[in-house]
């Protein structure tokens, strides 16, 4: 916890905001897709799902196969504190829907489902884009499909096991990654695994977010590494998460960046 209130101190010292960047591309990314206050039809759906796993009484058996959490220990977990620890904010969710939504990838790929909130932002962007989510525990991967069904996402295909396991099938199932999300196993050596398999699978137009990138001294290592990638043109810190693009015809460039 350390590590991490110290980089988030240092970040709030040095992230600019959209006057702060010299280039026309990060500038329009903050001001006319990150910035609009336009509220989608599915926020407030998705969100009143959110709020039913808040009050949820429900216990689960859960399988953690990443790093596991500093809020919940045991195998035991409420599905309350579940959504109440582990699943990404309103706010984050709903900027991760507005990048997707500007740039309309058909491939989606997220390393860690959850309750499945952040995933139905994903698959609802697009009824014609699939989304391809892999979570590690069974019993949490069952709500998540029953959440899909409520909301009627029919473009989801969740996987159940390990990211080890299942990730090289997904991709080959796949073909094309038009963009990924990751967010587990919150360790240097996965992380740099897993984001290795997918740039075999990606092109210069995709889309790579990974989550918790400040989350310790090791995922913080793993992103200082893949922002110095040679493929990587194009890097954003906002602290919560990062974001990666490979244009070819683009100057490399990395922001630290306040969001939105």
């Amino acid at each position: 916890m350390f590590f991490e209130t110290k980089a988030y101190l240092k970040h709030i010292l040095k992230a600019k905001g959209p006057h702060g960047v010299h280039s026309p591309l990060v500038f329009d990314l903050i001001t006319k897709v990150l910035v609009q206050r336009k509220s989608f039809y599915i926020f407030d759906t998705i969100e009143m799902e959110r709020a039913a796993f808040l009050n949820s009484r429900d216990v689960l058996d859960v399988n953690d196969h990443g790093a596991g959490s500093r809020k919940m220990k045991g195998h035991q977990r409420g599905v309350a504190e579940i959504a109440r620890y582990s699943l990404q904010s309103a706010h984050h969710a709903q900027a991760l829907f507005k990048l997707l939504h500007h740039f309309h990838p058909e491939n989606i790929l997220e390393l860690g489902t959850s309750l499945g909130i952040t995933t139905s932002y994903f698959a609802s962007v697009s009824s014609n884009s699939k989304v391809w989510t892999i979570e590690g525990s069974d019993q949490i991967g069952h709500v998540a499909e029953q959440l899909f069904q409520r909301l009627q996402l029919w473009n989801v295909r969740l996987q159940i096991g390990t990211f080890d396991s299942k990730l090289p099938g997904v991709l080959n199932e796949m073909g094309r990654v038009d963009c990924a999300f990751i967010d587990g196993h919150h360790e240097y050596e996965p992380t740099m695994r897993y984001y290795h398999q997918i740039r075999k699978h990606s092109h210069e137009n995709t889309l790579i977010i990974l989550d918790d990138i400040h989350w310790s001294a090791s995922m913080e290592k793993a992103w200082n590494e893949i922002i110095h990638d040679v493929d990587v043109t194009l890097s954003l810190d906002f602290y919560h998460f990062g974001v990666l693009l490979f244009a070819k015809d683009r100057v490399k460039e990395h922001f630290r960046l306040k969001l939105p």
